[in-house]
């Protein structure tokens, strides 16, 4: 029970630490700060806790050999990556990140950027990050282990649930969609979204590069962006205009 449950703190741990590489990274490409990131609602990236458990389980006999672990990581994570863009795009009828525009992709589902990446920091996981990691986790009372892993697979299992739920609701809403002109697709699109704001606001703000599969596709997420812009300058403005009254009265006071 204790190796389970230190194996699953391990994976949100992980998860967690991904979605932070994941925030770091989309900030520096897109210049700004970028706090949404991940198809759950809550604050991880459970394809990184998949690839660290793979890490761990697979390739520590390649400890001592820096050349076959780094082809090994490369080659596990991006089989990962792959699948994972696969399947979910059969599910959701939606490619969610696309490499196309890089040098060296496969189907715009994996890149050698990314893949090289992640064989760094598989190399860096092996060697300074797990180390330390399994250190510090193995201080903790094995109870009070067994207890936080408990309510965090509990939270996780809950927010998968939730998450495909929305993700179930949305596909079949948004592909019910059959209609060519823009003021329908318009009208029927922030019926949707203002269903499930918060999370598809979240969604799509994760994956601004995202593209639908199904009829008219393009023309729905177009208005989907178009609304959710409308929605943030919106909140943008009221924003403003608090400020702006806050400031004003402290001046009378």
């Amino acid at each position: 029970m204790y190796n389970i449950c230190l194996y699953f703190f391990m994976f949100y741990c992980y998860s967690i630490m991904g979605w932070f590489v994941e925030c770091i990274a989309s900030s520096i490409r897109q210049k700004k700060i970028v706090h949404d990131r991940g198809f759950l609602i809550g604050p991880y990236c459970p394809i990184y806790g998949y690839g660290a458990m793979y890490m761990y389980f697979f390739l520590n006999r390649y400890h001592d050999d820096l050349v076959i672990l780094f082809v090994m990581t490369i080659v596990g994570t991006s089989i990962l990556e792959y699948l994972t863009s696969y399947f979910m795009e059969k599910i959701f009828k939606a490619r969610w990140w696309d490499y196309s525009q890089l040098p060296f992709n496969i189907n715009g589902r994996i890149c050698l950027t990314t893949s090289l990446s992640f064989g760094i920091l598989g190399v860096a996981f092996t060697y300074i990050i797990n180390p330390n990691f399994l250190f510090i986790a193995k201080k903790i009372p094995k109870m009070v282990l067994i207890v936080i892993s408990t309510i965090l697979f509990i939270l996780f299992v809950i927010d998968t649930l939730l998450t495909f739920s929305i993700m179930a609701k949305l596909k079949k809403n948004l592909s019910n969609i059959k209609k060519d002109s823009t003021t329908d697709i318009d009208r029927q699109v922030k019926e949707i979204l203002s269903k499930n704001t918060f999370y598809l606001t979240k969604l799509f703000n994760s994956f601004p590069k995202v593209k639908f599969s199904f009829p008219i596709g393009e023309q729905i997420l177009s208005s989907i962006k178009k609304s959710l812009g409308n929605m943030n300058k919106l909140k943008q403005d009221r924003r403003k205009t608090k400020r702006k009254l806050r400031k004003e009265l402290k001046q009378k006071k």
